[in-house]
């Protein structure tokens, strides 16, 4: 009896690890990351030279002074000429789009990955929380199998792009770690944000009309100062509640829809308030992984029927 138990224990633990997951959701978080990905390599463009190249204003030197146990290894250390630095720009550039399309997803994944670090590591005050997110989200993506439907190396015995619902053959189980890793890692992110809005100026409502916030120039930013004389306060109290509370209501069936959508709202408030929208379009797309592998088939199936495209 006491063997069963420790059998079932143990069986019920490895499920939760290596669990089936739909290769329509891993091709979704896949898209979804390779447009913020190239969003991202789009905005570097503007003063690359300034930014990234050995004569621009990064001082590598000063921040190894300040830091002398930090590990400053770029690519673009490779290449001091401005002109083979737009070669790697545009080599990321084409990599990213390798992996938007479906292109050997893993490699160029890997690819990208090692390319933002190396931009990181070559001027680390142009970094922001969007390529931390990004640099997240692509480990674990190169991880994953994410080339396998929606890409144009899919195989054969995939799915056509939004062709309909997954056999359970094609629902593989090992990638089912990297995904759980991926929803481990945002109630982190969750929680620990939580936890550093409970400061002073967050609990009073400032961070809602800050003058940093009204500089932007946002239509909104402007509209938002009657939020401290009402509500700031209680929006505040709100915000660190449900970044407290999401990573335990999200684990539970019956709330986890609620608490995603509610997420998704709070985060298109934020990105169109802030400023911040790709940051927060991306934490939509991590999202994803919450959702039940079933069901995003079932919504595939259904944008395959209104598009046409399961005709044939």
């Amino acid at each position: 009896m006491t063997d069963q138990r420790s059998g079932s224990r143990v069986a019920i633990w490895l499920r939760f690890w290596f669990f089936p997951v739909s290769l329509n959701q891993l091709a979704l978080l896949r898209v979804g990351v390779g447009l913020i990905l190239l969003y991202t390599l789009f905005v570097y463009s503007f003063d690359l030279d300034a930014h990234f190249s050995a004569s621009g204003w990064s001082n590598l030197a000063a921040l190894g002074e300040l830091d002398p146990w930090s590990w400053h290894f770029s690519v673009l250390d490779w290449f001091p000429n401005p002109f083979w630095l737009w070669c790697v720009h545009l080599l990321a550039i084409l990599t990213a789009m390798a992996f938007l399309i479906g292109i050997l997803p893993l490699w160029s994944a890997a690819l990208s990955l090692v390319i933002l670090i190396s931009y990181g590591h070559s001027n680390p005050a142009v970094l922001v929380g969007l390529d931390s997110l990004l640099l997240t989200a692509l480990f674990y993506l190169a991880l994953l199998p994410s080339g396998r439907a929606l890409g144009l190396m899919a195989p054969p015995a995939a799915p056509t792009p939004l062709g309909g619902s997954l056999p359970e053959e094609d629902r593989v189980p090992w990638p089912g770690l990297p995904l759980r890793l991926i929803q481990i890692h945002l109630c982190l992110i969750y929680f620990f944000s939580g936890l550093a809005n409970m400061d002073p100026d967050w609990l009073a409502g400032v961070d809602f009309w800050h003058p940093r916030l009204l500089e932007t120039g946002l239509p909104l930013a402007r509209d938002t100062l009657w939020l401290q004389a009402r509500w700031s306060g209680l929006l505040a109290y709100g915000a660190i509640l449900f970044c407290l509370f999401l990573p335990v209501f999200v684990w539970l069936d019956r709330f986890r829809y609620w608490v995603l959508g509610l997420a998704v709202a709070a985060h298109l408030a934020m990105g169109v308030i802030w400023g911040k929208l790709p940051q927060n379009l991306l934490m939509i797309v991590l999202l994803l992984s919450f959702v039940r592998p079933h069901h995003v088939d079932l919504l595939v199936e259904r944008v395959g029927e209104l598009l046409g495209l399961d005709e044939g």
